[in-house]
Order: structure tokens, then sequence, then C-alpha cells
């Protein structure tokens, strides 16, 4: 039993069609082999969307079943990208698992493309709930809405001073049982002594080849080797003036209190550090932006306020149901 992409096993395209046309098409009959041909064309030259995919499941040379991602899905829904989507086993397969095959398998190959997320949309009652689907609304054809999380086991949170990326760590590392990785606690020993920079970034590099991680921190030496190995990429793109204020606010409530993320280091104030933090989007988000540019905008989320982050994740960490 194995899974193919359907792209690089045509064979199968003519069967997949017309299964999909019998399972989904309106007026099944009507120039039924026109329409079937016209499917099978659609279903070639939607190949070259990044946004497609269709997965078969294939045993002994026979098709037990497909499913596929799709780019768009809901015409009310036009924003959300990309949609889970034609689940089908055929029915002398039915009801012996290999619907959690299929779903197992497109939600890897969402999670190789970097998606985090995954919408879709139906009107069985309590079917994807067993994949993981989470309900969000009520479409106003009657089918509801759902999402599927992708597993993202390396994240990555970047940003400037004061932008919240620890506490953010902090987090997610509590909503999804990631360990947290500070990087300022690899840079700093007790009392604000730094680590020799040749160590550290041997450091940091054997941290990001561990299976699963939330690292928050930039240090750029070692940046894109970790966002290229990241399955979410969360970039806190926030004003001079709100990292200043983060920082600021962080010296006034913890002065002279050890930094929990930063063992042996006492809160201080440092006037060489506040103006690093109030040229630091002039001098270094250049720089950040130069890294990010081959990075792919699917895995990447950027906040440019903290009322954006903080109903991102009401939404999707720490309310959801």
């Amino acid at each position: 039993m194995q899974i193919y992409n359907l792209k690089n096993k045509l064979e199968y395209l003519d069967e997949v069609a017309k299964l999909e046309y019998d399972e989904w098409a309106d007026n099944k009959e009507e120039n039924r082999k026109c329409r079937i041909e016209r499917k099978k064309e659609k279903i070639y030259n939607a190949f070259n969307d990044e946004f497609f995919c269709k997965l078969i499941l294939v045993d002994n040379n026979k098709l037990i079943g497909f499913i596929s991602i799709f780019p768009k899905d809901c015409e009310e829904e036009k924003e959300l990208k990309p949609w889970y989507a034609t689940m089908y086993v055929k029915k002398e397969y039915r009801k012996k698992g290999y619907s959690r095959i299929l779903n197992d398998a497109i939600l890897k190959e969402a999670k190789n493309r970097g998606f985090t997320t995954i919408y879709l949309k139906t009107d069985l009652k309590n079917y994807y709930e067993k994949f993981g689907a989470r309900y969000l609304e009520k479409l106003n054809n009657g089918e509801k809405l759902y999402y599927i999380d992708i597993p993202a086991d390396k994240i990555s949170i970047i940003g400037g001073s004061g932008s919240g990326k620890s506490t953010l760590a902090n987090i997610l590392s509590e909503s999804m049982k990631i360990p947290v990785i500070h990087l300022d606690a690899i840079n700093y020993k007790p009392n604000w002594i730094q680590v020799d920079k040749v160590e550290r970034d041997k450091i940091i590099s054997g941290k990001s080849n561990e299976d699963k991680w939330i690292i928050d921190g930039n240090y750029n030496k070692t940046l894109k080797e970790r966002l290229i190995k990241s399955d979410l990429i969360i970039w806190l793109d926030y004003s001079s003036y709100t990292q200043i204020k983060g920082v600021v606010k962080r010296i006034a409530q913890n002065y002279n209190k050890e930094r929990s993320e930063i063992p042996g280091c006492k809160e201080r104030i440092n006037l060489k550090f506040i103006k690093y933090v109030a040229t630091y989007n002039k001098v270094k988000r250049p720089e950040m932006l130069e890294i990010l540019k081959d990075i792919p905008e699917d895995k990447l989320l950027i906040f440019k306020k903290q009322k954006d982050l903080n109903n991102w994740l009401k939404k999707y960490v720490t309310n959801k149901k």
C-alpha cells in the first residue's frame, strides 16, 4: 500500500476524475463524458498551483481513494487558504481505516509545504472532528466551516528587543507542549557575562537540530539556518516606539530582579542597550528583511501591532475549543 502524488501517477487520472465527478457533480448525467474530460483537464492544470495537491492511495495497482489540497473551496471565505478537500474512499474499502491514512498523508504534505492551518467545509456531522478539525462557523449554504492545525514542531520567534518574543515563546510552549529555547540564555552567563560568539553559535546550531523547539531571539549569524528548519516563523515587526516602551516597562516592573529567561542575570538599566533598541528598525531591520526574502511566505506570520498578535493568540492558541 502506497501514497502517491497523482501528478506523478497520471495513469490514475481517468479513474480519479470519474470518481470525483460522480461523487460531487450536480446533474451527473448531463454531458457526463464531456464534463469528466473537463474535470481531468482542470485537475491536470492545477498541478502548477503551489496550493494544489492530490494524493492517491494505491494497493497492488488498485486505487483505494484520494484526497486533495485546494487553493480555494469556499466562495464565502475567499481569503482563507489552503483547503482540505475531496477525501474519497471507494465503497468496497470503506470502514477499514483508509480515510485515516489519507488524512495523515495530506496533513504531512501540508506541513512539508509550510502550511500551519488548513480549512474545510462539510455537511457531514461529527466526522472530521476525529481528524482534529475544529468548528469555526456555519456558512450561508448550511455547511460548517472547520480548520485543522498543522502541527508545527519547530517555531522561530524573531523581532526587536522589547517586542515580547520571550513572553510569546512561553505562551506557545505552554499551549503546544513544546520546549522553549531562549537564545539570550545561551548568550549570557550569570551577571551578564557574554559567551564566546563561536561557542554560542555552535550551541545554537546544535539546539536547532533537535526534533522540537520554540526558539526566541535573532542572532543573525545562525538565523537563516534556523528559519530554514522552522515549520513556522513569527516576526514581531513592531515600531521603534513599541519596542522602547516594552523595554522601559520591563525594566520598571523587574528592576534588579533576575530575568526568568536568563538565569543569573538581573534586570538593569543599560543606556547602550536602549540606544540599540531605538535604532534597531533603522539598522537591523533591513538585515532581517534580507534574510527573510528567501523564506517561503506560507510559513511566515508577521505582526505589526500587539493587538493583532493578541487576536491571533485568542483565535488559534489560547481560546480554542
